[in-house]
């Protein structure tokens, strides 16, 4: 009987092992290569308009009493006098005061237009850092190699190399086969209300476009893990975004004479309990698109791993959720971000506050999120408000759609031996509002490995603006 025992198991671990290895080795990526073509180099004006792109200070502050008008007016007319033929050939709008919308009709009207996103704003220099940067801010220095600067990254080099290349292909009298519209929002990051305006305009003419390209992942030559190929990441989708409010209200008093727990005892508790049990883990579309296209290219051990999830799924989860942004990827996130209590140091504050911003993975709603976290505080003391920042989980573009061959193929038309991935983005984009647009939103943006995003000395390498202007020139022409 034992040996029966022993034979049945021993016949079940061979069977579980041939499939492992069978899945194992005919593992493939699900896109096909293309070869890539040399890029043209940069011109001296391409670079010279670049830098002066970087000079106007079109910042969004939190405060909306800071907002600098002229600076945004002054870059509209650097738009309009460094890029003529776009300005001629091009119809324009100016939507929301200063939001840009461009339209280039195609040739052939029976197919679906597109859109391609950038934004003119970029966030603040902050006064405490303002002695760190290497160079002025808004210097638009070249040095290194490298183009220096506030908006470099985010988001000036996309606007403009769009920009450059529909300058140089209407210099060449090219049309494109799809009408393309371009939308330059102005406030990205405070929440897109030039976009959103923009958004509902293209509802209202019934613009249904194949795809919406916006800002998002980018080219990374080697920093993802596991991976000895450069490979660009394309969001295919983009978390949501909730902000609870939790408050408490206790009796206070004097702090000679405390009660046994007060409103900050009851908030700290409850962000406490918050914080220790985090959502459960799981593989969100993209994160599946990306195990299927980079798996084949890693080594055995994580190429066995990515083949065979059925089996390894907690393996992986586990891996990913040791580093902060692997473990953003793989389920909803939640930290405390503002908290606020008392007046004096010896009065015990009546009212303790907590602000709580949640990334929600794709499938995780906003509902379902407050009622798990009203089950995890389980404290009818704490009350819980949403506030008015929310936006659900974006829907996932597919790796088979129209836009996301065309862009991918556009990339490896432009950078060589470069893996194309599906990736989730974490923050948030102006493409965001584009849903009713188009179903298929793509979110990258063509630069290598940028430094300093929204930080100190933000740069971005002349490769890059390069391989950004040629990766724009290759999708443009290639929109039958």
């Amino acid at each position: 009987m034992l040996k029966k025992i022993l034979l049945s198991f021993l016949l079940i671990v061979l069977l579980l092992a041939g499939i492992v290895l069978y899945n194992t080795f005919t593992f493939t990526a699900p896109t096909e290569n293309i070869s890539a073509r040399p890029a043209p180099e940069l011109k001296a004006q391409a670079i010279k308009n670049f830098q002066e792109a970087i000079s106007y200070p079109t910042i969004s502050h939190g405060d909306p009493s800071l907002f600098d008008s002229t600076a945004f007016i002054a870059f509209r007319n650097f738009l309009e006098r460094s890029y003529p033929l776009t300005h001629t050939t091009l119809q324009r709008e100016i939507v929301a005061a200063y939001s840009l919308l461009y339209k280039w009709q195609g040739s052939n009207t029976a197919l679906e237009p597109v859109v391609l996103m950038a934004h003119q704003d970029v966030v603040p220099i902050e006064e405490a850092t303002q002695s760190m940067w290497t160079v002025d801010p808004f210097g638009g220095i070249v040095k290194d190699n490298f183009i220096w600067g506030r908006g470099t990254t985010d988001d000036k080099i996309n606007l403009i190399a769009i920009m450059e290349t529909v300058e140089k292909l209407l210099a060449e009298n090219f049309t494109p086969a799809r009408t393309v519209y371009l939308a330059f929002g102005h406030d990205e990051e405070i929440g897109g209300k030039g976009a959103i305006a923009i958004a509902r305009l293209l509802k209202k003419r019934n613009i249904a476009a194949a795809f919406v390209l916006d800002e998002g992942g980018i080219i990374t030559a080697d920093k993802v893990p596991g991976m000895n190929k450069p490979v660009a990441l394309l969001g295919t989708a983009e978390k949501g975004y909730l902000s609870l409010k939790l408050s408490v209200t206790a009796q206070g008093g004097h702090s000679s004479m405390p009660e046994k727990e007060t409103a900050i005892d009851i908030l700290a508790a409850a962000l406490q309990r918050l914080r220790s049990q985090p959502f459960a883990p799981n593989f969100s579309e993209p994160m599946l698109g990306m195990m299927q296209s980079l798996g084949p290219e890693m080594s055995f051990v994580q190429r066995m791993a990515f083949a065979n999830t059925w089996l390894f799924k907690k393996l992986i989860l586990s891996t990913y959720a040791q580093s902060n942004t692997g473990d953003a990827m793989i389920r909803t996130t939640m930290v405390p971000t503002i908290i606020e209590a008392g007046i004096k140091d010896n009065v015990v504050p009546t009212v303790a506050t907590a602000v709580v911003n949640f990334r929600l993975l794709p499938g995780h709603s906003s509902e379902a999120a407050i009622a798990e976290v009203k089950q995890k505080i389980k404290d009818e003391r704490i009350s819980i408000t949403p506030l008015s920042t929310l936006a659900e989980a974006s829907a996932v573009t597919p790796m088979k759609s129209f836009g996301y061959a065309k862009i991918a193929g556009a990339i490896q038309q432009s950078y060589p031996q470069i893996i194309t991935s599906p990736f989730l983005v974490i923050g948030a984009t102006d493409s965001r509002h584009f849903g009713e647009v188009s179903s298929n939103i793509i979110k990258f943006s063509p630069m290598i490995d940028p430094i300093g995003f929204h930080g100190i000395d933000e740069r971005v390498s002349l490769e890059s603006y390069k391989t950004a202007c040629w990766f724009y020139e290759n999708l443009l022409r290639e929109l039958e």
